[in-house]
């Protein structure tokens, strides 16, 4: 019994230790990775130019390279030689970084415009009309969409609950807008819309409308909550916020100090 305690406590601790780990490593894997590739495709030929500068013109060489021998510096050779040597190479792949980040700057302001919004939304139907890329294109744009773009903040209004599938059980979901008019006509009630979201796949999920005055108006980010879900709920929750004593068994009604519902004003 001991030793299976003992085995499970050294399993979590290494779980703790690889999820503490895990985005920092790969933060740094992509890094380097991006390094390397920009050096290779960029750099390299960024720092032939450079070493060829520097060789072909002897004040500019002294300039970068003070203090160097005289035999190194007094002919195009020598100060070719020296440059093999000593020349920095790791400034080609920076130069490189930098001129891909230029590019995707300017590419985010030009599409920002009317132009590059128009000429973006034929790009995407291009793309969505062959039969194996339309299959993955419209998804990868999504995330892309999510991870970078203002999409999640502007449907996203704030982070409610619900009971669903039943009462007792409490789904975290987003409050995107009201319920058709004429559903609402024929419950006879104000419905709000509810985006309940798949877990571990947040861009996933589906919507249900909830009478207003059952909907839990949660003072949470809507980045928390998304990162609840990817998480499965490891990350983001907080351990019995309520003692057990004051939950009494099959008792699911919420006090009106407990709930904020949501207001008519939105």
């Amino acid at each position: 019994m001991t030793d299976t305690s003992f085995s499970e406590r050294v399993k979590r601790a290494f779980l703790t230790g690889l999820a503490a780990l895990f985005p920092i490593l790969l933060t740094i894997f992509l890094l380097s990775w991006l390094y390397g590739q920009m050096d290779a495709v960029v750099g390299s030929k960024v720092n032939l130019m450079g070493k060829r500068v520097l060789s072909q013109n002897e004040r500019l060489f002294e300039v970068a390279f003070p203090g160097t021998p005289e035999e190194s510096r007094a002919s195009v050779d020598g100060r070719r030689e020296y440059l093999d040597e000593n020349y920095p190479h790791f400034l080609g792949g920076i130069v490189g970084i930098m001129g891909v980040a230029l590019a995707v700057l300017l590419m985010g302001f030009f599409l920002r415009g009317f132009v590059g919004a128009r000429l973006m939304s034929r790009v995407d139907g291009f793309f969505e009309k062959f039969p194996v890329i339309k299959g993955i294109y419209p998804h990868a744009r999504q995330v892309a969409d999510f991870l970078f773009g203002t999409r999640s903040k502007l449907e996203f209004r704030r982070v409610v609950a619900v009971q669903y599938p039943r009462k007792g059980i409490y789904s975290l979901g987003f409050l995107t807008g009201y319920g058709p008019g004429k559903v609402q006509e024929q419950a006879g009630r104000n419905l709000v819309a509810i985006f309940i979201a798949n877990s571990p796949a947040p861009l996933t999920g589906f919507v249900i409308m909830v009478p207003k005055d059952e909907v839990i108006d949660l003072d949470m980010k809507v980045e928390d909550a998304i990162r609840f879900c990817v998480t499965a709920g490891m990350v983001g929750g907080d351990r019995e916020k309520i003692a057990e004593a004051e939950v009494s068994e099959g008792d699911y009604s919420d006090s009106a100090a407990d709930r904020r519902i949501v207001s008519e004003e939105e």
